[in-house]
């Protein structure tokens, strides 16, 4: 499988702010809105705003939670954790058929959290059969460095999604959420 994106996928979130640390997920579910209310982001703290205003509350180390929530790709949406620790939600979010594969990624001291992939409330493993064929054409070995796997999970996420981020994705629209 060749399909690749038309850049690397860490310089832009790098070029963008996103160096010191990354947490995203891609959850099967198009509406943003649907997606606040599972993670139960009160609606009277979710406002719409674009990248660079929601980038202004990054903290990677902030208590207080924020996320970004984008449309992604047809039935997809991105959630971006701006600031604030967070238990993994996917469970939560994939119920009902749902799917959501999540990433947390610490830059510098390059540290990958293992990838999660749920689907309808259940842990499945990113690396099994049923996505084999967004995998073969990536040189992953048990020596790829942690930045170079990064970067191939998020094109094997953009290659199952449908959609790689993009400077489209960095120009759009989206829901700023604060837990307060």
């Amino acid at each position: 499988m060749a399909f690749l994106p038309a850049q690397n996928q860490l310089h832009l979130l790098a070029a963008h702010g996103l160096d010191t640390r990354l947490c995203a997920q891609w959850v099967s579910i198009a509406d943003g809105h649907e997606v606040a209310r599972r993670l139960r982001f009160p609606e009277e703290t979710t406002e719409t705003c674009d990248f660079q205003s929601a980038m202004q509350s990054y903290d990677p180390l902030g208590a207080a939670q924020r996320v970004w929530i984008t449309p992604h790709a047809p039935g997809w949406s991105h959630v971006l954790l701006l600031s604030g620790g967070q238990a993994s939600s996917a469970q939560e979010l994939s119920r009902h058929g749902r799917r959501v594969f999540e990433i947390s990624y610490v830059g510098g001291i390059e540290e990958l959290d293992e990838p999660v992939y749920t689907h309808d409330g259940e842990y499945k493993d990113i690396f099994d059969d049923e996505f084999s064929a967004h995998w073969a054409d990536l040189p992953y070995d048990n020596t790829t460095p942690v930045p170079e796997l990064v970067e191939q999970l998020l094109i094997v996420i953009g290659r199952i999604t449908g959609r790689f981020l993009d400077q489209n994705w960095t120009s759009s629209e989206g829901l700023l959420c604060v837990m307060p």
